[in-house]
């Protein structure tokens, strides 16, 4: 079955000022992260890059 809709496409997740408690990666990234990921593929588009700003 052909892909309707078939894009590649990027995340962006951000630390949260409030939320970095010294970990290299907070839960706040982690579950964007997790969030946006199933998104995508919900939608059936192909994920090529995550972006994340610390």
């Amino acid at each position: 079955m052909k892909k309707l809709n078939c894009f590649n496409v990027g995340i962006y997740v951000r630390l949260s000022r409030d939320d970095n408690n010294g970990n290299l990666e907070s839960m706040s990234i982690s579950n964007q992260k997790q969030i946006l990921s199933d998104y995508v593929k919900e939608k059936g588009w192909d994920l090529v890059e995550t972006y994340v700003e610390m």
